[in-house]
């Protein structure tokens, strides 16, 4: 919401002994085939939440590529997954490498999937990933308003931090 101030917490979690990946939810690495729809799903799934700032669908897509090209940290494609359904993105896992270590830097879920375990099923893929290269911890970064994002990421594991 243009005017608002959004404060944003770093969140971290080690990544020895992680919970299984449930399977309900099957899910591929992301390619840059899909940017379009990354920021269709992005621009959807942040829509109306603490997270969005009042970003068009262009403002979307532009975060998608800078994500993809590295402006964020190296765009660590064997850990970022997407979950594909009724002929589109329903959720996915983005993460780059930023500041020197692993950073989830987009969790996205479809409104029409939420709260049904997909991203707990993405971000868990992640982590694995991130685990079996030999990564440590990993980072995030979550909207203080956000409670329901706060609350999955301290269900899986997160420790809240200063501000991001």
């Amino acid at each position: 919401r243009p005017g608002t101030v959004v404060t944003r917490r770093r969140m971290s979690r080690t990544l020895q002994t992680l919970p299984e990946v449930p399977e309900e939810w099957p899910a591929r690495e992301v390619e840059r085939a899909d940017t379009e729809a990354l920021a269709v799903l992005m621009h959807e799934a942040y829509r109306g939440t603490p997270d969005d700032e009042g970003e068009t669908l262009e403002d979307a897509r532009a975060e998608v590529e800078k994500t993809l090209d590295g402006e964020y940290g190296t765009f660590l494609r064997f850990a970022s997954f997407a979950c594909d359904g009724d002929g589109r993105l329903l959720g996915a896992s983005l993460v780059t490498h930023w500041r020197g270590a692993p950073l989830i830097a987009f969790a996205m879920t479809h409104p029409e999937v939420a709260r049904r375990g997909l991203a707990t099923s993405l971000i868990l893929r992640s982590l694995h990933a991130l685990a079996g290269a030999g990564y440590r911890e990993a980072n995030l970064a979550v909207t203080d308003a956000n409670d329901p994002a706060r609350r999955l990421y301290e269900k899986l594991g997160f420790a809240r931090h200063g501000l991001f």
